[in-house]
């Protein structure tokens, strides 16, 4: 920045700028962008701060239901049993009954099934 306010009146300038209007539009219109930005981007702090509250409350009641686990556990009695495995018992598969596919025609059943419609067709034209 220039010190000396007496220098600064002589180098004073000014520059044109065409279609003023248009240039103080685009610069309200980036402001405004601006601005739309910053409004996200305080939501999203919000919400960030938001989440890290409820990550902390969780933990708390983690470490709340862990201290009261260790606690039942040394209220019950200690034994030594182990609890029962229940062995699936595996049930012979029932034989699925496929119902056959139907047979695929060769080219040459094809070929006399096509004939005979034909035949039948001129059979029908006389």
């Amino acid at each position: 920045m220039v010190n000396n306010p007496k220098k600064q009146d002589g180098e004073l300038f000014f520059v044109e700028i065409k279609e003023p209007a248009e240039v103080r539009r685009n610069i309200l219109e980036s402001l405004r962008n601006i601005l739309e930005m910053l409004k996200e981007f305080e939501k999203f702090k919000h919400i960030r701060h938001e989440k890290s509250e409820k990550i902390q409350k969780l933990r708390g009641l983690v470490r709340g239901t862990n201290k009261m686990m260790g606690r039942l556990r040394v209220s019950l009695p200690q034994t030594s049993l182990r609890g029962v495995v229940v062995k699936q018992v595996q049930r012979p598969k029932k034989a699925v009954h496929k119902p056959k596919a139907p047979k695929k025609h060769t080219e040459l059943e094809r070929l006399e099934a096509e004939l005979g419609s034909i035949e039948s067709k001129l059979k029908s034209f006389t």
